[in-house]
């Protein structure tokens, strides 16, 4: 009887999992179409794997061969001595952990574990501190990368703000994780992580006997063997989670449609975001829930997350906060659910996997949070951080915006091809709507410096050929985008205060301040309309 009731639970947990697996799949592959999901599954699997494994592996092999020179000739040493007074009140670490953040900070969460398995390195820590590493280091992923690309961008202040909102997560992320430890395995508070024996110590010493030459040579060639391990198993977690956050993170090509290319998507955790996006504005201040797509991508890929600022920065909808949380969360997060399962295995402690992405991920929420309301704190005190332009001539239109119908349910905006629910209200915002807003807030920066008359929000190209609710929902986007716009010039012009907070005063002020008005006239292909 016993083994019947075993059987049938065996059974049934198979048949939930088939349940999952194809109603996840089956969803997905009804928007983009079996083919095209299969196709875009494996080539972006495999551009993962040319692009993003081998890079990591070149990283954990080139930074495995400098902790091992940096271990060798006293580095470490010297550093637990100057970092000790820090890293243990903060972290509750021994001082030489400070180099595992360095290290990451330059390159990648890998390097970190390339100390780890160091025996002289693991000395110096208990077990539960040594465990805690894939944390710590994590936290500073890629910061250097990060960083710059984000001054690339334009931004100097925000970048840095959001660094310490990282260290801050970091803080947090490594001492939950210490808890969980000690919590399970009493034992490893006390238990050395590694012992030095005396055959390796002497094994050292007469290394260190050896010339300098050789010394050198068989440090960096042991530190990048230890990174190749590394480097090898790191791969099933970047190829299945990240490919698997990408399709539900990325949308569909450049033209609408799905054809099979790597890094396509059905945009469903953006979408499910975007339904509670209010937590997300207090928490991280985003006024625009698209601005998820990159917290969410950040937790397979940072360098893929990186990817959607210059799309963000197109469409207007990010800020000097939002670059701060970014930062921020895209440092401390730093695509650790594809590496940490591997970053565990390969210390040996892979049963607490769950615990680290717990922390984790309290640690990486905390980040952002710190970041947002810090930099609030640095515009109280200092005013809006100045952005520069990067060197980028993104922007070359002067208006008015015109919006030429492609197909019934297609328009283009600029260079861009969106594609229009007919049946749209004001209130409900959709993509064409944020771009509107996105294009008026550019050129009204632009005209800000200029004498200029008022000038068409937006003309609608051919818009005539189209049924009546196709062209009313275009206009409603229009109306929304137009909308949306007015209510970002009315925070900036009245201290935060949004159009349905303002008097009947401010809001004729507001009006005689934009550039801009609503045109609803349909134009005749060919022909524009500004406003005398």
């Amino acid at each position: 009887m016993e083994n019947k009731e075993k059987g049938l639970k065996r059974y049934l947990a198979g048949f939930i999992c088939l349940i999952i697996v194809i109603g996840i799949f089956g969803g997905i592959g009804s928007v983009m179409g079996l083919p095209n999901m299969l196709n875009t599954i494996m080539k972006t699997a495999h551009d993962l794997l040319l692009n993003t494994v081998f890079y990591l592996m070149a990283i954990c092999v080139i930074t495995g061969a400098l902790g091992r020179i940096f271990v060798e000739f006293g580095v470490v040493n010297l550093l637990e001595r100057i970092l000790r007074p820090l890293m243990k009140p903060l972290f509750n670490l021994p001082g030489v952990a400070s180099l595992g953040a360095v290290m990451t900070f330059l390159s990648d969460n890998p390097a970190i574990i390339s100390l780890a398995k160091d025996k002289r390195f693991g000395s110096y820590f208990r077990k539960f501190q040594l465990i805690s590493l894939t944390n710590f280091g994590t936290a500073f992923g890629m910061g250097l990368i990060v960083i710059v690309f984000m001054i690339s961008q334009g931004y100097f202040v925000e970048p840095f703000i959001g660094l310490l909102g990282a260290f801050i997560g970091c803080i947090c992320s490594t001492r939950i994780m210490q808890r969980f430890i000690v919590k399970q395995y009493p034992e490893f508070k006390e238990e050395f992580a590694a012992v030095v024996s005396e055959e390796d110590q002497k094994t050292n010493e007469e290394f260190k006997e050896t010339s300098m030459f050789t010394r050198i040579l068989n440090s960096l060639l042991d530190g990048g063997k230890t990174g190749v391990d590394v480097g090898m198993s790191i791969i099933p977690g970047v190829l299945i989670i990240s490919t698997l956050v990408m399709l539900l993170t990325f949308t569909a090509g450049d033209n609408g449609v799905y054809d099979g290319a790597a890094y396509e998507g059905v945009g469903f955790l953006p979408w499910l975001f975007g339904k509670i996006n209010f937590i997300f504005d207090w928490l991280f201040g985003f006024e625009h829930p698209a601005l998820m797509a990159f917290p969410i991508t950040s937790l397979g890929a940072v360098g893929a997350a990186l990817s959607l600022v210059p799309e963000f920065s197109a469409q207007n909808i990010v800020n000097g906060n939002a670059i701060a949380v970014f930062t921020a969360i895209g440092m401390c997060w730093s695509g650790y659910l594809s590496t940490h399962t591997a970053m565990l295995d390969a210390l040996g402690y892979r049963k607490l996997t769950s615990k680290a992405i717990i922390s984790h991920t309290i640690g990486g929420l905390v980040a952002g949070i710190s970041a947002h309301w810090l930099f609030v704190l640095y515009t109280l005190a200092f005013g809006t951080p100045t952005t520069f332009d990067g060197g980028a001539d993104r922007y070359t239109t002067a208006s008015p915006i015109v919006i030429e119908i492609v197909s019934e349910n297609q328009v283009r905006l600029g260079d861009r091809i969106f594609t229009d629910e007919a049946g749209d209200t004001p209130e409900q915002e959709g993509s064409l709507a944020h771009v509107i807003e996105g294009m008026l807030l550019v050129e009204h920066d632009k005209l800000s410096t200029m004498d200029v008359d008022k000038i068409d929000a937006a003309d609608l190209i051919s818009a005539d050929k189209l049924p009546t609710e196709t062209r009313e929902s275009l206009l409603n986007e229009v109306k929304a985008g137009f909308a949306m716009y007015r209510d970002t010039i009315a925070k900036r012009m009245f201290e935060g205060r949004g159009i349905d907070e303002l008097t009947a005063e401010e809001v004729t002020a507001l009006d005689e301040a934009i550039p801009f008005i609503l045109n609803e006239e349909v134009v005749e292909e060919g022909t524009t309309s500004t406003a005398e």
